[in-house]
C-alpha cells in the first residue's frame, strides 16, 4: 500500500510539473509570436488563466487569456500600452505550440494614447502638458496674423471613429483684436481614431496624467495570426 502511495504522489508530482511547464511554454509562445506579429522591442506579459492548464490545452479552449504589452507602433501611431482581455479562447495545442492560429470569442481592452501623439495634431506652437493630473495646453499661436500665448485645459472625447480635443477656461494673452472666438475654434481639433492592435474598436475615452486611457472591444479577434503582421 505504501509503495502505491509513493508511486500515486509520485504521478501527482510529475502532472503538476508538466502543467506548470506547458503552461509556460504556452504563455511564452504566445508572447513571441505577438512581439514579432507588433515588431516589439520587448515581449508582452501573456497569463493563461485556469488551473489545471493540461485539460484546457487538450481541448484547445481557454476560458480567458490575458496579454500585456509595453509601447508598439500600429500604423503611425505610438502606444504607451495596451492591456487587452481575450475570452473563450480557440488555440489547438498542436498549433499553439508550433504555428499558432489562436482566435477569440471577445475580448476588451485598456489602451494608453500618449499626450504626444494628440499634441501632433493641434496648431503648430502648441504643446500638452499634464497639470495637476489633467491635460492642458500652452503655447504661441498664430491667429488673424499675429502670434498670441494661450492656454486653455482640454478634453479629449471619443464618437465614432474620432476623437475630439475641445478646449475649456481658455487663457489668451495681450492682443490688438479680441481672438478669443477664434483660439476656441483652432483649439478645436476633431481627428480619426488611431489604429489600434487586434482590430480594437475605441468604446470610450478617459484623460489620464500620462495619456488619455482609451477603452476598446473586438469580436472574433485573431490574437495570433501570420495575416495580421503590420506593415
Amino acid at each position: 500500500m505504501r509503495k502505491i502511495l509513493v508511486l500515486l504522489v509520485f504521478l501527482v508530482v510529475v502532472l503538476v510539473v508538466a502543467d506548470r511547464g506547458l503552461h509556460y511554454a504556452a504563455q511564452h509562445e504566445i508572447a513571441n509570436r505577438v512581439s514579432q506579429q507588433y515588431d516589439m522591442a520587448s515581449e508582452p506579459e501573456v497569463t493563461i488563466s485556469g488551473i489545471p492548464f493540461l485539460t484546457q490545452a487538450v481541448s484547445g479552449d481557454y476560458p480567458e487569456v490575458r496579454i500585456v504589452t509595453g509601447a508598439l507602433t500600429v500604423g503611425e501611431v505610438q502606444l504607451e500600452r495596451v492591456d487587452i482581455t481575450a475570452h473563450d479562447v480557440e488555440a489547438p495545442l498542436g498549433d499553439l505550440l508550433s504555428e499558432p492560429q489562436i482566435t477569440a470569442n471577445a475580448a476588451e481592452a485598456q489602451v494608453t494614447l500618449p499626450y504626444s501623439e494628440l499634441q501632433k495634431q493641434l496648431p503648430e506652437g502648441i504643446v500638452i502638458e499634464s497639470e495637476n493630473g489633467q491635460p492642458r495646453v500652452s503655447g504661441d499661436l498664430a491667429v488673424l496674423g499675429f502670434s498670441v500665448a494661450v492656454a486653455a485645459d482640454i478634453e479629449v472625447t471619443a464618437e465614432e471613429d474620432s476623437f475630439t480635443i475641445t478646449p475649456s477656461n481658455i487663457d489668451v494673452g495681450e492682443s490688438p483684436v479680441d481672438v478669443g472666438s477664434t483660439v476656441e475654434e483652432q483649439l478645436t481639433v476633431s481627428v480619426p481614431a488611431p489604429q489600434l492592435p487586434f482590430d480594437l474598436q475605441v468604446t470610450g475615452v478617459e484623460e489620464q496624467p500620462n495619456g488619455v486611457e482609451v477603452s476598446a472591444e473586438a469580436s472574433e479577434v485573431d490574437l495570433v495570426n501570420g495575416a495580421n503582421r503590420q506593415q
